[in-house]
């Protein structure tokens, strides 16, 4: 009986060793063809790019990097509803990135979305009130909206933040303090 034990424990040590190691390569090998799909990426190889962003996620489904990345390369390639879906992925996975949320607003801004593109801006400034980007485009939708009082308020705040746009524009438009 204890020999039974004994080789029971001795398997479930040498399947679970063994599990460890196939998860640990799993990831390496995601994480092999985010490189490779960053370098595409970077010379502008969109197809090849979002193929590898793609086997990627195939092996690492909560590699939320990998979403908002071939979110990009996506909406490069002028897929914008794809890049749409990508970034919600992403934030599913990872919803503290005010970066995803900006970019997600951004191809929502693109698409016509004025109200969601405002606001994904919105939650990237609450997750992270220094984040510039989205005060910057949540201000131009406003000025496309013509509330200037809020796109001034916006880009006040960039400008405390140190953006130089921010900074012209507003003394530009007789605003020396913010």
């Amino acid at each position: 009986m204890k020999n039974l034990i004994r080789l029971l424990f001795s398997a479930i040590i040498a399947v679970t060793l063994t599990s460890n190691i196939v998860s640990a390569s799993t990831v390496d090998d995601a994480k092999n063809f985010f490189t490779s799909a960053e370098v595409k990426f970077s010379k502008n190889d969109y197809k090849g790019a979002i193929e590898d962003y793609t086997k990627a996620i195939e092996l690492d489904p909560k590699f939320a990097d990998a979403y908002n990345s071939r979110a990009a390369a996506k909406f490069s390639a002028g897929e914008k509803q794809g890049s749409l879906d990508d970034y919600t992925k992403s934030i599913g996975i990872n919803p503290k990135s005010a970066e995803t949320y900006s970019n997600r607003g951004n191809v929502k801004s693109e698409m016509g979305d004025s109200k969601g593109a405002t606001v994904d801006y919105t939650k990237a400034i609450e997750i992270d009130p220094s984040f510039v980007p989205a005060y910057l485009n949540r201000a131009a939708i406003k000025l496309d909206n013509g509330d200037k009082q809020g796109a001034t308020a916006d880009l006040s705040q960039a400008a405390k933040l140190g953006n130089p746009e921010a900074q012209q524009w507003l003394n530009s438009n007789g605003i020396t303090k913010w």
